[in-house]
């Protein structure tokens, strides 16, 4: 039986070849972008990773000052840890990359409050993974995973023990594939974690994309869409947390442009639209919705000739609260002769909305002088402010939701509005989870038309948190009034050692109609100031300086004296050839009409630190810090020892801070140590 093979067809056979030669073409191209790259269905090009060994001690004890029972939380554990992070490709380098890792994690946890102790002993895991998919390509992209165990640092001397998880995506088409470049990403995560007296626990979605466009040297435009919804129940254990849920959704242009024919014009310009959602347990807040447009140009017509234009409109509103803004400004600068420089500007806002709304428009000017002298350099400068200013009121006051700021130790922060109604200030975390309490947490005081936040050491507000203040404050009614302001300051450098300077400033406000709820501020402040920074050899390199400023501000509402002055000595060299050092003692004093408001501030610290001192890096710290005068008094005390020692690929870290903090008869002990041991490979 005869029988034959099948054979191709002709144009069949010239396809295969064809398609045989792109293959062929294509294969020697990614070979020749990944640099002779081995082709490989799968390769690994690299493993590395480290083990640790890692100890956590927290304590924190609160009550009384030498009385029993008090308050104590403690956080205690171990925590062994290896993690190896392997690095491949499949096919080709610029086809797809994979950076793979992951390792056990074995702890052992004790938490301790007054009534329980608990306990926690197991295997945890970390493990990460990325792949980018055509790197070289103007259309790239990645795909991201991670589980991870860390512990983080959230306040001085306060640290958390964490769960996190993340993952999404990024793309990017580039220019070569798109005439406006473009770049997008999701990313899903989830936060967990605890220590002796915080819990954490939040998801949060985002998604973002960017466009922009390049006019090559003129500048470029980038446009900006992002979206993120949060989920939180985070906050301290001692106070309810209440879950809260947020949307914020972003539009924003920005465009930064040079023109003119040698680049003598910059040109800015923002538009952004901002909406925002707060759901809580409780009820939920209104929406807010915010939009602004900036434009600002700035010329240089020659050296000694600059101008400027500024236009601003900004529009909010939520609920019963709705503002619009407008500020418009314009003005030079010219440059007569060496060492002169004059200024004039003009400019004028308004603000309306339901409740007020306020006009305003000004003038101003300046002059500065430097003169070379026979001993130094003299400076000498002059500016002059006149204002017409007025406002018609619809209601006795307005309300600000969401006011943002954060305390940090016990450090008063002013609210940004002055005439604060007695009684309104609410305050909560960043997330609404909590509501913090008054004379608890923290501690309201009244300072002329300000009025003060500052946290309490007993409270549970963490030292640095970001916080959001809702409040009403007085609008002050209907009337208009002129201002006229004017400042001379004087500077003298007598040598890079020494410098002293002076100013005094004067404010006069001049009622023209109305009659204000609150009298206009008058101002008449001087300032003096000295400060120094010798060099000596006492057969080791030392510097010995300090300073010294006085104020004397007279004022309609709150008129106070203030001053302030410092001192140190600092080794420029290694003291006996171990280490560096510095002391210092420094002092801040106000006295205001009314003695409940002063402050007596007084604070030294004495530092050391050495570099490779047998074959470590060591510092050490020692503060004190107390007010003795004001509504409570306070003091502080801070200790600190940090150990780092290195020898090829072995990390070994150890530090230790301890602080005891007084106030409102509530004493506050912290101590915070923590061990690590890392071997890289």
């Amino acid at each position: 039986m005869h029988t034959s093979a099948r054979r191709m067809p002709i144009p069949a056979r010239n396809c295969a070849r064809r398609a045989a030669a792109a293959v062929t073409v294509a294969l020697l191209f990614l070979a020749d972008a990944g640099r002779a790259a081995e082709i490989a269905p799968y390769m690994l090009t690299g493993v590395d990773g480290y083990a640790t060994l890692q100890y956590l001690q927290d304590e924190q004890i609160t009550g009384q000052p030498g009385t029993i029972p008090q308050s104590r939380q403690a956080q205690s554990g171990f925590r062994n840890e290896i993690f190896a992070m392997t690095h491949s490709y499949v096919y080709h380098p610029n086809l797809l990359l994979l950076d793979i890792g992951g390792g056990p994690v074995l702890h052992s946890e004790s938490f301790t409050n007054d009534t329980d102790v608990t306990k926690a002993r197991g295997a945890l895991y970390n493990f990460t993974a990325r792949a980018m998919f055509l790197r070289d390509k103007p259309y790239t992209g990645a795909l991201f995973y991670s589980h991870l165990n860390p512990i983080v640092s959230v306040a001085p001397g306060q640290v958390l023990t964490q769960e996190n998880t993340r993952y999404g995506f990024d793309f990017s088409l580039l220019t070569d594939a798109s005439p406006v470049p473009l770049q997008t990403g999701f990313t899903r995560s989830h936060v967990q974690g605890h220590s002796a007296d915080r819990l954490v626990d939040e998801r949060i979605d985002q998604f973002n994309l960017t466009a922009s466009r390049s006019y090559g040297a003129m500048g470029a435009t980038q446009l900006q869409y992002q979206t993120m919804g949060q989920i939180s129940q985070s906050g301290s254990q001692n106070l309810p947390i209440q879950s809260s849920t947020s949307y914020n959704q972003t539009v924003y242009a920005d465009t930064r442009l040079q023109i003119g024919d040698s680049r003598q014009y910059d040109l800015a310009n923002v538009v952004s639209f901002n909406r925002q959602d707060y759901a809580l347990e409780s009820g939920s807040f209104p929406e807010r919705k915010d939009r602004r447009f900036m434009l600002d140009l700035r010329a240089r017509h020659s050296d000694k000739l600059r101008s400027y234009g500024f236009y601003n409109y900004g529009a909010s509103s939520q609920g019963d609260l709705d503002s619009v803004m407008r500020a418009a400004s314009a003005g030079l600068s010219y440059l007569p002769l060496p060492g002169l420089e004059t200024s004039l500007g003009v400019r004028g806002d308004s603000n309306a909305g339901r409740q007020f709304s306020a006009q305003s428009h000004g003038i101003d000017g300046s002059v500065r002088y430097e003169q070379p002298l026979l001993f130094g350099i003299a400076q000498i400068s002059y500016a002059v402010r006149a204002d017409s200013r007025g406002q018609q009121a619809e209601s006795t006051q307005t309300s600000v939701l969401g006011e943002r700021l954060a305390l940090s130790s016990v450090t008063y922060v002013a609210l940004a509005h002055p005439y604060v109604i007695a009684g309104t200030p609410v305050v909560t975390n960043a997330g609404r989870t909590q509501t913090f309490v008054a004379g608890v947490d923290y501690l309201i005081t009244l300072v002329g038309t300000e009025t003060r936040l500052q946290r309490l050491v007993g409270g549970r507000i963490l030292d640095g948190e970001q916080l959001l203040v809702d409040y009403a404050y007085d609008i002050g009614g209907t009337y208009a009034y002129n201002q006229f302001d004017q400042s001379l300051s004087l500077n003298w450098n007598l040598s890079r050692y020494l410098n002293a300077n002076f100013r005094r400033y004067a404010s006069v406000p001049r009622l023209t109609t109305g009659l204000p709820t609150f009298p206009l501020n008058a101002v008449n402040s001087s300032i003096y100031g000295l400060r120094t920074d010798l060099p000596f050899n006492l057969g080791t390199a030392l510097t010995i300086g300090g300073g010294i400023e006085h104020e004397n501000r007279h004022e309609t509402v709150s008129p106070y004296r203030r001053t302030a002055d410092d001192i140190y000595i600092q080794t420029d060299e290694p003291l006996l050839g171990l280490g560096n050092l510095r002391a210092s003692l420094r002092r801040a004093r106000i006295k205001y009409d009314v003695a409940a408001q002063n402050s007596d501030l007084h604070g030294r610290e004495l530092r050391f630190w050495s570099r490779h001192w047998f074959g470590a890096d060591l510092t050490a710290a020692l503060s004190t810090e107390r007010d003795a005068a004001g509504i409570i008094p306070r003091s502080r005390k801070d200790g600190s020892i940090g150990l780092q020692w290195q020898e090829r690929k072995f990390t070994l870290t150890s530090n230790l801070v301890r602080s005891r903090e007084i106030q409102a008869g509530i004493e506050r002990n912290r101590t915070n140590f923590q061990f690590l041991a890392k071997r890289d490979f």
